[in-house]
């Protein structure tokens, strides 16, 4: 245990090193500070990283400065724009410095530091809980990533009264991961939402019920209409016009408000443009964008995102002018 204590304060003291390193390089860069996720031996833990950009770009896991493939012990994986790294059953050796990395026309770095220990370890978040505006009849998800030895107890109450899994409200636990759906919001779905971790960390007490982690709370405040009237979308910020050279990637990108759900449409002239070979169309939550692939002489014109919903539409234009 002395080993594996030594082990963990030297990992932690090479975590900052680490990632002031990675910051200073060029041209990735790392959009958050690092994860320190602590596991006991023999339980399972997942790495996630969300991935957002064109279809095309290139991503991978290393451990320790060396690249990590898909195996029985760490079964890497992509969903819903996810990229996953689970290790099937934490060993000692699983310990270290991970880091997931995106190649693409914009790179980037996220380092998470894995500390594997014999003890149980206490529940703790990772991350805290940030406050939300949504939109009534839209869908939420509250999400924590927690860290601690398994099985984990979680609680969430809603202005202190139980939640249960039901038709409104689906509750998921999976790793070191828990979260909390909520099916069409309504006005009674604002207000402020805790969830409390416990585990059997404590003294081998045969009184000691087990660590209890104060809980972590966030607010969900909603908008109104009147009549419940959806609001039609309008642009927040709006594509801009852009030179480019030949085979580069050209990005469009805007955002929007409004009341969900939206199509959106992305246009060259009078063409729609659909996802394929040679762009990608993408979005993400109140942001859409358009990348273009090798973009050539061919590709210059007017190009045209169209935003709509329930109540409304509206456009915006933007030129591209490739060099010949």
């Amino acid at each position: 245990l002395q080993h594996g204590a030594q082990g963990q304060r030297s990992a932690l003291q090479t975590l900052y090193e680490l990632w002031t390193l990675l910051c200073i390089v060029e041209p990735p860069q790392i959009t958050e500070k690092p994860e320190v996720i602590r596991v006991t031996v023999g339980d399972p833990v997942s790495l996630d990283c969300k991935v957002t950009g064109s279809p095309e770009l290139k991503v991978r896991w290393t451990k320790d400065g060396r690249e990590l493939q898909s195996i029985r012990q760490h079964k890497l994986s992509f969903e819903n724009n996810v990229s996953s790294l689970k290790i099937q059953s934490a060993q000692r050796e699983d310990e270290g410095h991970y880091v997931f990395e995106t190649h693409g026309a914009n790179s980037n770095f996220f380092l998470i530091v894995v500390l594997v220990t014999e003890q149980v370890i206490p529940p703790s978040f990772i991350k805290p809980l940030v406050d939300m505006q949504e939109v009534l009849g839209s869908f939420v998800q509250i999400c924590c990533k927690i860290s601690g030895s398994l099985p984990i107890s979680v609680e969430w109450q809603k202005d202190k009264s139980k939640i249960s899994s039901g038709v409104k409200h689906k509750l998921i636990q999976q790793d070191n991961a828990v979260s909390i759906e909520i099916e069409q919001l309504e006005l009674s779905d604002a207000g402020s939402y805790s969830c409390k971790l416990t585990n059997a960390a404590g003294k081998n007490a045969p009184t000691m019920i087990g660590h209890v982690i104060p809980a972590h709370k966030v607010s969900i405040s909603l908008t109104w209409s009147p009549s419940f009237s959806s609001e039609p979308p309008s642009f927040v910020t709006l594509p801009k016009s852009q030179v480019a050279l030949p085979n580069t990637t050209v990005r469009f990108k805007g955002s929007f408000q409004g009341t969900p759900p939206f199509m959106v449409k992305w246009f060259k002239d009078d063409t729609e443009l659909m996802t394929g070979p040679t762009c990608f169309t993408g979005l993400e939550g109140s942001s859409c964008f358009l990348e273009l692939y090798s973009v050539g002489v061919t590709h210059s014109g007017i190009y045209s995102c169209q935003v709509s919903n329930d109540a409304g539409s509206v456009r915006c234009t933007a030129d591209l002018t490739v060099k010949g």
